[in-house]
């Protein structure tokens, strides 16, 4: 599903009204954020990698692609969407590879608007801030970049980034994990994902807690999100 950062249904105003009430009524304790489709829009690191190919081989095709012709994963459906042939996806796979799961290239995402001051009030009503991303180690210094430059708490107390030991290790398997370390700290209140196996994991770990699914988009496996959960599309009320 596409991202739609500048959406404000009267739905998603509730569910971010209701996790900020619940933060600044006392009940103070612990937010798991996820970052990439969460609070960071990465499309526009992988606008710059395209762009950066297109530079390398002269291909200048694949300055076509736009933001919105990302609705998943997959690359030939991007290129497809934006008019460029999808066989440039198999010579291209790698240059991307090598370049998106790299700490450097996470400082091209954009923080999705009203996303970092929401993160500041939950911060300042005394929430103790968790990133929990599936971004693995080599990236831990990139990310912790990327949150000071757009504005999320970090570097002062109450707030920590846990990023995974390898980038092979499965990601609901690692944040599963994680929950341990996380429950350590205090009450797990708000977990906000867009993976729907990672929402439906903390919903069913934490069911006292708030878990949000943020409808971007996720990877391609046949899961879908508890049909309960609340949803937004944007960080905007």
């Amino acid at each position: 599903m596409a991202y739609q950062p500048l959406h404000r249904s009267p739905s998603q105003t509730q569910v971010l009204q209701e996790v900020l009430d619940r933060a600044t009524s006392g009940e103070m304790g612990v937010c798991v954020l996820d970052l990439d489709g969460c609070l960071f829009d990465s499309r526009h690191r992988q606008i710059h990698i395209l762009r950066e190919y297109a530079s390398h081989t002269g291909d200048a095709r694949l300055w076509a692609v736009q933001a919105q012709h990302f609705t998943n994963w997959i690359m030939p459906d991007t290129l497809r969407a934006a008019g460029v042939p999808i066989a440039l996806a198999e010579d291209l796979q790698e240059f991307w590879f090598e370049r998106f799961f790299d700490g450097e290239y996470v400082l091209y995402d954009h923080a999705m608007p009203g996303a970092a001051e929401l993160v500041r009030r939950l911060h300042k009503s005394g929430c103790e801030i968790v990133y929990l991303t599936g971004r693995h180690r080599a990236m831990h210094l990139g990310t912790e970049e990327a949150l000071r430059r757009s504005g999320f708490p970090y570097d002062v107390p109450r707030t920590r980034l846990i990023t995974k030991p390898s980038f092979e290790q499965d990601d609901t398997q690692y944040k599963d994990h994680a929950l341990e370390e996380i429950s350590a700290l205090g009450e797990v209140v708000l977990f906000m994902d867009n993976e729907p196996a990672n929402v439906n994991l903390f919903h069913a770990r934490h069911p006292e807690a708030m878990v949000v699914f943020v409808e971007t988009d996720h990877s391609p496996k046949p899961i879908h999100a508890v049909a309960s959960l609340p949803r937004i599309r944007g960080f905007l009320m």
